[in-house]
């Protein structure tokens, strides 16, 4: 299910297909097609991907990559929170939940074990999101869809409410807040959480309620004689009590039968009244109108020959900037070691504004997928550039813009080749002049939502490199 989650998160379309287990034959035709002869498995035109992990790994890198980490340390926490997830978690689901269900027998001794650890592992938790939205910071990333997963039947099922708050209320509000988002009712439907948790059952009681259900032969028969001794003691009871009131029900029925026509008459008068419905009005039906998420993806290629391959060397180092630049802890500092060694004539400076159209960026999301349209479009300018081109703004009245440098001092082939690049502003800056050298810094360094960029706040701002 966290493949879902993540693909409605991405905001993406792909064509899915529902293989039931029962159908073994087409289980077995599509093993050829897995790596790891297992589903689900995605196909993609360099080859399939097999296992749960390695799919929304591949969706996140190719459309989302923030969702994994915008650092090697933050990269890091992300994988060490999902493997936590599938290992530990996933541990005590099979011994605690998945006996309630009979996908797994039951252990007491397992299940006391886990569902100890379980406490243990709400507590460790709760410290985790102290100060915090998500499990590595203020945005959600890869290690909550997974995390939501795993904690989900546990939250459900085992996890009763006065146990969440006094354990772990930060917890619980984090998977609430996910829970309650509309990527996840999509996903998963409908998740209630547990108030009385629910424990599996003892195979004896299990069994004890078997044979009741079961007896044996002899009972069978000796329960139909009863039965039919009963109903011949009962008919002759019935055909004496006949004979002495006989007088009595015949005045009775008399009565009774004129009471219901005259109700049944009643009825129908009303039920006569009831179905003269006034047709309601047809609403002519809307123009339809594609969203964002039903417009094709882009094909990208890298160009051959590139030009920018040809320029003369330059003595400032781009690919070592990339490295330092979005990991020092004093970007300031950087940016003034940048000014020193930049070169004017071997790369450029630009401020990139999207003139949208009315009504086109008033939600997040679809700025969201217009800006990532975009920069999916330059996945392979990267190594020739380094930026930030974010979404700013808010109350349905987004903006997409941003500072880029790359090579050369003139706007390259790749950049002429986006799709929008018509509704695109460039602007070159000037190292020398001091407001856009502020300009630069003020984009570089103010990329976190409580930050604000000119009057707008970044909303999702991203290093692009």
């Amino acid at each position: 299910m966290e493949i879902l989650h993540t693909i409605y998160v991405l905001g993406i379309e792909i064509p899915l297909e529902n293989i039931e287990v029962k159908d073994i034959e087409k289980r077995n035709s599509l093993e050829d097609k897995t790596p790891t002869k297992t589903l689900p498995f995605l196909e993609t035109k360099n080859g399939n991907i097999s296992q749960a992990n390695a799919i929304i790994y591949y969706l996140c890198e190719k459309h989302k990559p923030e969702l994994l980490g915008q650092n090697i340390l933050e990269k890091a926490k992300i994988m060490q929170w999902i493997e936590f997830a599938n290992c530990e978690i996933t541990r005590c689901n099979r011994s605690v939940i998945y006996p309630i269900f009979g996908w797994d027998e039951f252990n007491k001794e397992d299940y006391n074990r886990d569902n100890n650890k379980i406490k243990e592992y709400l507590k460790l938790l709760e410290k985790e999101f102290e100060g915090k939205q998500y499990i590595t910071g203020d945005k959600m990333t890869l290690a909550d869809i997974v995390l939501f997963a795993k904690l989900r039947f546990l939250m459900m099922f085992n996890l009763a409410e006065q146990l969440r708050n006094k354990l772990a209320p930060k917890l619980n509000k984090w998977f609430e807040n996910i829970m309650n988002s509309q990527e996840a009712k999509k996903a998963y439907g409908r998740t209630i959480l547990c108030k009385t948790p629910l424990k599996p059952g003892d195979k004896k009681k299990l069994e004890n309620e078997c044979g009741k259900n079961k007896g044996n032969k002899e009972d069978k028969k000796e329960n139909k004689e009863e039965k039919k001794g009963k109903k011949e003691k009962k008919e002759n009871k019935e055909k004496k009590d006949t004979k002495d009131t006989k007088d009595t029900k015949d005045t009775k029925e008399n009565k009774g039968k004129k009471d219901k026509k005259a109700k049944q008459n009643e009825k129908k008068e009303k039920k006569a009244k009831e179905q003269q419905i006034v047709p309601k009005p047809i609403k002519p039906k809307e123009p339809y109108v594609p969203s964002m998420l039903e417009l094709p993806r882009f094909n990208t290629k890298p160009i051959e020959n590139n030009p920018l391959d040809s320029l003369p060397p330059s003595k400032f180092d781009l690919d070592k900037f990339k490295k330092e630049f979005p990991n020092s802890s004093n970007k300031n500092n950087s940016l003034d070691d940048f000014w020193k060694n930049f070169d004017s004539e071997g790369y450029s400076l630009w401020y990139i504004e999207y003139n949208n159209d009315p009504n086109e960026c008033v939600t997040l999301l679809r700025t969201c997928i217009i800006k990532g349209d975009i920069l999916e479009q330059l996945k392979y300018f990267k190594k020739y550039c380094f930026g930030v081109l974010g979404a700013y703004g808010g109350n349905g009245d987004y903006k997409i813009k941003g500072c880029m440098l790359w090579r050369g001092n003139d706007i390259p082939e790749e950049i002429k080749l986006i799709h929008c690049y018509k509704k695109m502003s460039f602007k070159k800056l000037d190292c020398k002049e001091q407001k856009d050298r502020e300009l630069v810094n003020e984009y570089w360094t103010k990329i976190s939502e409580k930050e604000k960029v000119g009057d707008l706040p970044a909303i999702d701002a991203r290093y692009f490199f």
